[in-house]
């Protein structure tokens, strides 16, 4: 069984929902998981069970979360993951994240992801909330990480991408050819369709996507882009929406294929096996939450990437 009683205090109301006050306060706990405790009744406020997870609450509401023992549970296993660490100090860690591997838990993942590396290799951060996690990449998508190591530090960082102060570049790999540098700003919000993708629509969140042109091959462009927002697949949803999806991202491709007649043998098998999106986080900026200083991070693309731009360089050299 689990039980959980408290008093909202002014920190605590930062987040004013229900769900997400819960959040911080059982903070290795999902918030759908969360979610579904609220539905099912196990949570009350100010001695009123509540089933609404989106509920708003106020200073000094007194919340009590009385968990059946027959509720499965997902207890939340250290595992001896490799990082590969860039910087770290008493606040924080830059970690270069692989491809295929889950930062947070969730429905189907609940081992094997940068949190239960992160509780192993950095047991105090068992006591942050997310483990000291305060943004996150897609599973295939490769680069660049900051975690927290300190409660101080988390609260620092995500009001540091709160106020849009985190500066993030990624390179990628887009089908066909992008003639110029461009902004993207359409907004983005849950598809209506399937609610495991985001889409352009009416009534979503503001996006902004900066790119420039690295290179142009003959069927595909490399390109550096800088995030204004970080709307969740905001890349992968703007370049589809401009009919150049990243490369690989068949999630949102929309059956977009170059002429396969123009593939060199070479070519088409490196494009074949390439089995993600080809996307990677290569630069982090931001001031230090110790030293108050700009700092700047940066990390090249992983082999995978590496392989496929030198494929696609030595076949338009011919």
């Amino acid at each position: 069984m689990i039980k959980l009683n408290f008093i909202v205090s002014l920190s605590t109301l930062k987040r004013s929902r229900l769900d997400k006050i819960l959040v911080q306060h059982i903070p290795l706990v999902s918030r759908s998981c969360i979610q579904k405790w609220i539905l099912l009744g196990y949570v009350s406020v100010n001695n009123t069970i509540i089933t609404i997870p989106k509920k708003k609450i106020f200073l000094n509401d007194y919340i009590s979360v009385n968990v059946k023992k027959n509720l499965q549970f997902i207890e939340i296993k250290k595992e001896n993951i490799f990082l590969d660490i860039i910087f770290q100090d008493s606040a924080i860690l830059i970690l270069n994240k692989p491809p295929n591997l889950v930062v947070h838990l969730g429905y189907g993942h609940t081992s094997g992801t940068l949190l239960n590396a992160l509780i192993f290799h950095y047991k105090k951060n068992r006591m942050l909330p997310r483990a000291g996690i305060v943004h996150r990449l897609d599973r295939n998508t490769s680069g660049l990480l900051v975690v927290a190591r300190t409660i101080f530090a988390y609260h620092y960082m995500i009001r540091l991408f709160q106020q849009r102060k985190v500066i993030k570049e990624y390179d990628a790999i887009v089908i066909g050819r992008i003639e110029c540098d461009g902004i993207i700003n359409y907004p983005i919000r849950r598809n209506i369709y399937n609610r495991t993708m985001m889409a352009i629509g009416i009534g979503g969140k503001q996006a902004i996507t900066y790119y420039k042109i690295i290179t142009i091959f003959r069927n595909y462009t490399h390109v550096r882009i800088r995030i204004e927002t970080g709307r969740m697949h905001q890349i992968r949803v703007h370049f589809s929406s401009i009919f150049h999806p990243v490369l690989g991202d068949h999630l949102y491709s929309r059956g977009i294929r170059p002429n396969v007649t123009s593939y060199s043998k070479l070519e088409y098998k490196t494009l074949i096996r390439f089995y993600r999106p080809a996307l990677h986080s290569s630069m982090l900026q931001f001031v230090h939450p110790i030293t108050f200083k700009l700092q700047t991070w940066t990390v090249s693309p992983p082999m995978d990437m590496i392989h496929l731009l030198h494929v696609l360089y030595s076949e338009d050299m011919k």
